[in-house]
């Protein structure tokens, strides 16, 4: 009988939790936050030094797919699995320059790029964490390089990443598994093809999104009121911590309040970047990032930055303001 209470009582606790989460955020729709006003702000050019308008973002480009039908994938293969869609790149042999960073006697490195595509109408996350690799059969340690996947996608985003194994030089059967559903446990292959690139080369063409903010705006989504007060390119005066050529560092500046009568906290941690649609890094060496818990009717200004192409054409930074239904507030990068 003690045992029957109990399960009631935490089944009833579990409930209201729930009802209270899903209550105190947004609704399912991309974006529930609406402006209510302006600020004065004067655009900086650089937080250093001079900066280049870059223009946010892109719409969602919609596809009704089917989930592919296949078990293993060449390079050009591409899977298809509830709305996620996965470009096998290329692959290849990989020599890592760094002197701390090299395979054992008798093995190699591989690398595999992989480019995913999210039309699922949810988010969805692909990292190097998910994938295996098996040499005739035995498994083979992962490495992790700076260009590793780790994409976190909203619905209509994209991004491109790679993956990295030290496998014995001789092996003849290299096969990488990626788990599609951890219920069900059904995997599909990536067969590693040697040196062999398809070619492949990913659409940059996107609209921007018709409900991003600019600079100026005053948000508002029933706990939160964000300023965006600012957005420009920083440089960065630390030696090792610079872009990668062809890249430049960006970042926005916000100003948020607590208008609930509870305490809300907010990171940088939560926020993501597209530059014409594709997924970029963070970029965490600035001394004023964004990261506050607030008390109510409470405020704190912050950046948040991130590492973007310097010809991208659109870029956009979104906040997710409700984690039960995924709910976004996108800022465009002007």
């Amino acid at each position: 009988m003690k045992k029957v209470v109990k399960f009631l009582g935490l089944f009833l606790c579990m409930g209201t939790f729930t009802l209270f989460a899903l209550g105190s955020g947004s609704s399912g729709d991309k974006n529930n936050s609406e402006k209510v006003g302006e600020v004065e702000t004067k655009q900086d050019e650089k937080k250093d030094s001079s900066s280049e308008n870059g223009e946010s973002k892109t719409e969602k480009t919609e596809e009704t797919t089917k989930d592919s039908e296949l078990s293993e994938y060449h390079v050009g293969d591409v899977l298809t699995y509830k709305g996620l869609s996965i470009t096998y790149v290329s692959s290849s042999d990989y020599v890592s320059d760094n002197d701390f960073m090299q395979p054992a006697d008798g093995n190699k490195y591989i690398r595999l790029e992989l480019y995913a595509e999210n039309n699922s109408g949810s988010d969805k996350s692909v990292t190097s964490f998910e994938f295996k690799c098996y040499a005739d059969g035995y498994e083979c340690e992962s490495k992790y390089f700076d260009d590793d996947i780790s994409l976190s996608l909203s619905d209509g985003r994209t991004g491109t990443g790679a993956i990295y194994f030290e496998v014995p030089q001789n092996a003849s059967d290299i096969e990488i598994e990626y788990e599609l559903d951890w219920l069900s446990e059904k995997k599909a292959i990536f067969i590693f093809d040697g040196n062999k690139d398809s070619g492949f080369v990913a659409n940059t063409e996107v609209t921007e999104s018709a409900d991003a903010y600019k600079v100026g705006d005053i948000i508002e989504n029933g706990s939160l009121r964000i300023s965006y007060l600012k957005a420009a390119e920083y440089e960065s005066d630390n030696v090792f911590l610079q872009p990668k050529e062809g890249n430049k560092y960006i970042y926005i500046e916000l100003e948020v309040e607590n208008i609930s009568d509870s305490d809300k906290a907010i990171s940088f941690y939560s926020f993501e970047c597209y530059a014409d649609g594709a997924h970029c890094e963070g970029y965490y060496g600035m001394d004023d990032a964004l990261s506050a818990t607030l008390s109510a009717g409470r405020k704190a200004k912050g950046t948040i930055a991130f590492e973007v192409p310097k010809n991208a054409n659109t870029i956009e930074i979104e906040f997710e303001d409700n984690i039960w239904t995924s709910s976004k507030i996108i800022f465009k990068y002007e």
